[in-house]
């Protein structure tokens, strides 16, 4: 069934062969479509399509025709027309997961990526291209997900560069944090490297306050590119979300910088902010700081080398990839210089910091919730007994959490408080924290 307005589209019960399943389509066409009828136009593919456009019971909106539409009426981007793939109930996580050796030590199949990759290439896109006046070819074509949503992404751009040109990789989902035997928490890498370098552009991202190892794996991930041959700044756009947690909100509030990077002008820099931890051990964690440049368009990326500065360098060095080389205590100030823009940093450095600090958390749930094995409060949280989950987790030192509970994928609490939206904590030091869900936002 296909219901249209002047620009939005809805193709429900799309059938798939591949999959053996039915789901919606949303199709946003851009603003001249109806009056310029000879005009063609880019496809910008998108996962978890009933977020695309409107919110669910199981999230928020990006709001994606809002912000194609004000990029499109200043003139910053060309118009094109964007498909939300929905997902099917109880079936995302297998399809959004490839087939690798790493997978099975992490999550149990059937992973049905391979399907779903086809579902996308041999009949969502022929459809596409058959009833609306699309642009054909890679250079025309993109894709854009997050979370489970950004791997599948990952995997479809590095398997089929030919069909896809551009891919936008958002908060990916590369590695799980689960508890080891003796109740430590141990990370879990599971997404495979292709150690290639098509003809790809790509945008990779995470927010800085996505939880355990998060941050970590996008920044190896984007050096290991660089190393494949990928360019900054070129075919490679990296950005560090600072306080940005693992939510749609957060996607929406940052999605303008891959259309802008993908289908128009980024706009020259206007400002540089030097973020990260302002203290350093001289024995400890390494600490890394995250330039952000900010662009006249909005555009906004991460600077994975620069040109920087130290006062005081008896006191410290730094890399150009940003980081930090303590050599005895004492205060300087790190400076960045970018052709005309600066900035600069205060940083403090102690004898040492610890490398983890354990953050020790309880959360007590509605008696009607149904009993899960884990509940999720910034890292998988054990069931204790009688609606209460209870566990701890040595934690980076450092680390920032930004979350609300939930008991699976889409199975957020329902936080009563207006003025609360997501429950964070920042791991400096131990911590003992308590959390009370009122109810589910289901």
């Amino acid at each position: 069934m296909v219901s249209m307005s002047s620009r939005m589209v809805e193709i429900a019960d799309f059938p798939s062969v591949s999959l053996s399943n039915t789901r919606s389509l949303y199709v946003y066409l851009p603003p001249s479509y109806h009056e310029n009828t000879e005009k063609h136009y880019a496809v910008l593919y998108m996962h978890d399509g009933q977020h695309v456009f409107s919110a669910d019971e199981r999230g928020g909106s990006w709001d994606m025709h809002v912000t194609a539409d004000r990029l499109v009426s200043e003139g910053r981007m060309e118009e094109i027309i964007i498909v939300g793939i929905a997902t099917v109930p109880h079936q995302r996580l297998n399809e959004y997961f490839h087939d690798n050796p790493r997978m099975h030590q992490v999550f149990d199949p059937p992973f049905a990526g391979e399907r779903y990759e086809t579902f996308i290439i041999e009949e969502v896109m022929p459809y596409i291209n058959q009833n609306f006046r699309t642009l054909r070819g890679p250079e025309h074509t993109a894709m854009m997900g997050s979370s489970a949503g950004g791997i599948v992404t990952y995997n479809i751009g590095f398997r089929r560069p030919d069909v896809f040109g551009s891919i936008a990789v958002m908060s990916p989902y590369f590695v799980r944090a689960q508890f080891d035997e003796r109740g430590e928490l141990k990370e879990h890498p599971f997404y495979e490297r292709y150690g290639t370098h098509p003809n790809l552009r790509i945008w990779l991202d995470m927010g800085g306050a996505e939880g355990v190892f998060m941050e970590k794996y996008a920044r190896e991930e984007a050096e290991r590119l660089v190393q494949d041959g990928f360019v900054p700044g070129d075919d490679l756009m990296l950005f560090l979300d600072p306080g940005a947690a693992h939510s749609q909100s957060d996607w929406a509030g940052r999605a303008h910088a891959p259309l802008l990077y993908f289908f128009g002008n980024i706009g020259e820099p206007v400002s540089i902010k030097l973020d990260g931890d302002g203290v350093a051990g001289v024995n400890g964690p390494v600490k890394q700081l995250n330039p952000v440049i900010t662009y006249d368009s909005g555009f906004v990326q991460t600077l994975m080398n620069g040109t920087y500065h130290v006062e005081t360098p008896e006191l410290l060095t730094i890399l150009p990839d940003g980081t930090l080389k303590p050599r005895t205590p004492g205060s300087t100030r790190i400076t960045l210089q970018m052709g005309s823009l600066s900035a600069d940093k205060e940083i403090t450095i102690v004898e040492e910091l610890p490398e983890f600090v354990k953050v020790a958390i309880e959360v007590k749930v509605p008696p009607a919730t149904p009993v899960s094995p884990m509940i999720y409060a910034g890292f998988e949280i054990p069931y204790s007994g009688e609606g209460v989950y209870r566990g701890s987790a040595m934690v980076p030192h450092g680390l920032s959490f930004t979350f609300k509970v939930s008991r699976g994928f889409g199975l957020h609490e329902k936080i009563g408080d207006p003025k609360v939206k997501r429950r964070s904590f920042t791991a400096t030091s131990d911590l003992e924290l308590f959390y009370e869900v009122e109810d589910w936002d289901v």
